[in-house]
């Protein structure tokens, strides 16, 4: 049961950095509409489908930490976001919904926008920049779905993973 956590806790890793990678050089993520994806949330996000509470928010937590180095902000908020988004998806995965791709698409299509538009309200809109609005449209929902448009992808690969390392 431990080489099998063990094995499974490497993929997932590995995964989180070989995406953090990519998504640190600007070659390999194509800017779209003035956003970037940011790759640690529905990786993140996708693997709390998979796993308990515990695991879910140290990944969360990772892939949180990762995100915040990854763009220069203040580090802190995408741990703490992901920490409570994914603690709140591995609870309701576990006892209240089935796990599929809808559920999948669901979760991402309510999770992104809630913490990318956090984002923005708290490092943007506070902080006094001005033209709100304007910079919200040209940068923000491009990152919002761009970032969503790889739920589908990752919860395909952790599927995978959680399936080829299940202890049944």
């Amino acid at each position: 049961m431990k080489r099998i956590n063990f094995v499974k806790y490497t993929a997932f890793s590995l995964e989180l950095l070989l995406c953090f990678v990519i998504q640190s050089i600007p070659a390999l993520t194509l800017e779209v509409f003035g956003g970037r994806p940011v790759l640690m949330l529905p990786i993140a996000l996708t693997i709390a489908i998979f796993e308990g509470e515990i695991p879910s928010i140290a990944f969360g937590v990772a892939a949180g930490l990762l995100a915040d180095s990854g763009y220069s902000g203040p580090v802190g908020y995408y741990a703490i976001m992901l920490a409570i988004a994914c603690y709140i998806i591995s609870i309701l995965m576990e006892n209240y919904i089935r796990t599929n791709l809808l559920t999948a698409v669901i979760i991402g299509a309510i999770s992104v926008p809630v913490i990318i538009t956090g984002q923005f309200l708290l490092f943007y809109v506070l902080m006094g920049y001005g033209n709100e609005l304007n910079y919200f449209l040209t940068h923000y929902v491009s990152k919002i779905i761009y970032t969503f448009a790889f739920i589908p992808v990752f919860y395909g690969i952790n599927r995978f993973i959680a399936s080829r390392t299940s202890q049944d």
